[in-house]
């Protein structure tokens, strides 16, 4: 066995854009950017971008309501 028995590491960046607030226990998945000013629920498992100004839920994270 090699030193990585698990296989090849990811490597993408996660983009959180300013004044994100990020639910306790959510879970943001290689490559994936957040939008400004918006909020990712606890728990929730972020797997594409999530657009700005916007409330964000579920697995996998959704946008469920816009922020006006």
């Amino acid at each position: 066995m090699g030193e990585r028995t698990a296989g090849q590491g990811i490597s993408k960046d996660v983009v959180i854009e300013d004044g994100v607030w990020i639910g306790t226990g959510s879970i943001l998945l290689p490559g994936t950017r957040i939008g400004r000013k918006s909020v990712i629920a606890a728990g929730a498992v972020v797997t594409g971008n999530i657009g700005s100004l916007c409330i964000a839920a579920g697995v996998p994270a959704k946008p469920i309501k816009n922020i006006s």
